[in-house]
């Protein structure tokens, strides 16, 4: 027996007349069943990919922008970090997100720029960058542009790499409230990169990347306090910090709280219940606990 969200998208894949709003929803919800597992209980077919795939094209040939968003992320990410399909593919990922950026998408814009950038693509190299040039020129202000335009001139991804131009990019963005140009900062001063070294400054970064929601800076921050790295030690904010970042989807601290809460790292009480809790969501987040405390000479 195949999944209903399966036999509804097969459904209208066969019909010329479906509309674009109804083929949509039908991908959401066969997309939402890799994200269930159901592959995994045997529900989807091997073809329930391609139908997903085919399923989004429509629905975006259609005029719904939102399936090429959608279609260019599940391309780049697949549907889960357990439901790796459809088959990654960053230049299909890149076209998905032109379509976007062709309707006048600034997240399809920014979307395919990224991929390219993060892939290193030579293919999409020069046009990614004169695409950011266009979007800066267009939206200087825009907190987004900025981090990304400050990540090209950092790297040298279609401009010469220069870390001391990037520095006011990413520092810009940073004070619109954009959390990972937050985090930017405090790597940057962290490690003296287009800037003097700084550790204070690197390390109010940190905080102020944290509290705009940027997961890394979370961990950053327990890491901080469990070793007393810049900061009076303490495990218990530690765990704080960790359990942040676990919760907002951060793999490596939802087990490092694991670990502490096994162990009663640094003086805490042991705590087998919260510890497993901790190691479920690091599962979910993709990390192979038991080998991994296996490494540790542990065991839950």
């Amino acid at each position: 027996m195949n999944a209903p969200s399966y036999e509804a998208m097969a459904r209208l894949r066969n019909d010329p007349g479906a509309s674009g709003g109804d083929l949509f929803t039908a991908a959401k919800e066969l997309r939402d069943s890799f994200v269930r597992g159901e592959h995994l209980m045997g529900l989807l077919p091997q073809d329930a990919p391609d139908v997903l795939v085919d399923g989004l094209e429509r629905a975006g040939r259609a005029g719904i922008v939102d399936a090429w968003l959608e279609l260019g992320k599940l391309l780049a990410y697949g549907c889960a970090p357990w439901a790796p399909y459809p088959e990654q593919d960053v230049s299909a990922s890149v076209a998905a997100y032109q379509e976007a950026d062709r309707a006048g998408s600034l997240a399809g814009a920014l979307a395919w720029i990224r991929i390219a950038y993060y892939a290193r693509s030579d293919a999409h190299e020069q046009a990614a960058a004169r695409r950011l040039d266009d979007l800066l020129a267009a939206a200087p202000d825009d907190a987004e542009v900025l981090l990304l335009y400050g990540y090209l001139r950092h790297q040298g991804y279609g401009h010469p790499a220069d870390p001391a131009t990037a520095v006011p990019y990413h520092r810009a963005a940073a004070e619109r409230g954009n959390a990972d140009a937050a985090f930017e900062m405090s790597v940057i001063y962290g490690t003296g990169s287009g800037v003097p070294a700084d550790q204070d400054e690197s390390r109010r970064w940190t905080f102020r990347a944290a509290e705009l929601g940027s997961v890394r800076a979370m961990g950053n921050l327990g890491g901080m306090f469990a070793t007393g790295r810049g900061v009076e030690q303490n495990p218990v904010t530690a765990l704080e910090w960790y359990a942040k970042a676990a919760d907002a989807g951060h793999p490596r601290s939802a087990f490092t709280a694991g670990v502490m809460c096994l162990t009663g790292d640094s003086g805490l009480p042991v705590d087998e219940d919260r510890a497993a809790t901790f190691f479920a969501t690091a599962e979910e987040l993709g990390v192979d606990v038991d080998d991994e405390l296996d490494l540790m000479g542990l065991s839950r």
